[in-house]
């Protein structure tokens, strides 16, 4: 049944989000141009828009987008933060928006849906959500990839305070993919639950701009002294633990370099630590370029060969997505949410043990040691998966939303 075809009422719904998350942005757009819908996101914190999560991420100063982008197309509203030490990625007191409270009383919503359960602010959400009667949903990408590394108290604890307190009490999930299914499932949620919204959207777009770089592909590769030949690896993100870039110089040491590049483009704690291992090791070849914009960011994918993602957790991986709409290859750790869905070990790309530098290098030669032809056709694998992808029919998800709240 489709309720925008049979039914005039509006649905009432809010999405409880920390940020304007820049990869969100083009769901919320898209969900409000359904009739059935009326739509509201209440941010908790404005810092994307100052720039203070690249300051306080990647430890240095810029905007991932144009910060006026991010409020265009749909309906919203910030609430004031009361904590001492504001910051969406500090949980679970980053984010202490006391008057959600009176938002959910006063709002008279059909649902809630949250993006979260490990701050202050979603808590607060959650009883009041209980107490007026509105009916819950959680928008989240945990994935189950990291819950067998969990000791048995953590996980005991964990299913008493999600499947017991928690899911029980919620009407439906937005998942972001099979790994975010599968951890629910992991904590007794029933399959009919579960509505697909690959919320890190807008990739038809990047698609266009993939394909208007194209043609520059060959000035940029030049102007960064790569030759026709070489093979280019890119890696995106923080120079943090958990995303493990030292995983990569490691395996790079162990691999003959003659004929490869390697780029790390991002910024963060582990700046120096990575400086010194490039010295230590004798890397050449190998480009710490900083931080850049998204829009730059797509410069580095034109000249790319294969993206590597060597994360020790990654709830999903974001650059995965942006990289395949380039036609890249991806080698990516084992511990990556969107490799249930995106990336086919052989077809696509590889998977290695994360942490495993001699597995990360041997994968690299494996890529590398293909014959042109070969190699090709993991670009066109790429393109195709992340098409199909993207051609999930969200107003149809929607619509199995709304079902949700009769």
């Amino acid at each position: 049944m489709n309720f925008t075809d049979t039914h005039k009422k509006q649905y009432k719904i809010a999405i409880v989000a920390p940020v304007p998350f820049y990869y969100h942005v083009p769901l919320y757009r898209n969900f409000s141009t359904n009739p059935a819908l009326d739509l509201t996101v209440i941010y908790c914190s404005d810092e994307t828009l100052k720039g203070l999560d690249v300051k306080k991420m990647y430890q240095t100063k810029g905007n991932m987008v144009d910060q006026h982008d991010l409020l265009k197309g749909y309906s919203f509203k910030f609430l004031k933060n009361y904590s001492f030490n504001p910051s969406f990625v500090n949980w679970p007191f980053g984010l202490m928006n006391f008057g959600i409270w009176s938002e959910i009383q006063k709002g008279n919503y059909d649902m809630v849906i949250l993006q979260a359960w490990t701050n202050v602010t979603w808590f607060i959400a959650f009883v009041a959500c209980l107490v007026f009667r509105t009916k819950i949903a959680f928008m989240t990408d945990s994935n189950v990839l990291a819950e067998s590394s969990k000791s048995p108290v953590k996980k005991f604890l964990k299913k008493i305070l999600l499947e017991k307190l928690l899911f029980s009490k919620t009407t439906g999930f937005l998942t972001s993919g099979t790994a975010n299914e599968l951890f629910y499932q992991y904590y007794g949620v029933p399959k009919d639950k579960l509505v697909r919204i690959p919320f890190s959207w807008g990739y038809k777009e990047i698609l266009v701009k993939a394909e208007s770089l194209r043609g520059q592909r060959d000035a940029l590769r030049t102007s960064s002294h790569i030759t026709e030949d070489d093979l280019v690896m890119l890696y995106v993100g923080r120079f943090s633990q958990e995303k493990s870039p030292l995983t990569i110089l490691e395996a790079f040491s162990k691999i003959d370099p003659r004929g490869k590049k390697l780029f790390l483009v991002g910024d963060g704690p582990q700046r120096q630590e990575l400086e010194r291992a490039i010295q230590k090791l004798n890397l050449r070849n190998v480009s710490l370029v900083g931080f850049k914009p998204r829009e730059e960011v797509f410069q580095f994918y034109t000249m790319a060969d294969v993206l590597l993602l060597p994360s020790l957790a990654e709830t999903w991986g974001i650059v995965i997505n942006e990289a395949m709409c380039f036609n890249l290859p991806i080698i990516s750790s084992d511990k990556v949410g969107a490799n249930l869905n995106l990336v086919q070990d052989g077809r696509n790309g590889f998977i290695f043990k994360s942490g495993d530098a001699d597995d990360l290098a041997a994968k690299i030669n494996q890529l590398a040691h293909l014959p042109q032809k070969e190699r090709e056709l993991f670009d066109i694998q790429s393109k195709k998966i992340i098409t199909e992808w993207i051609g999930l029919d969200l107003q149809a998800q929607l619509n199995k939303i709304l079902n949700l709240l009769k």
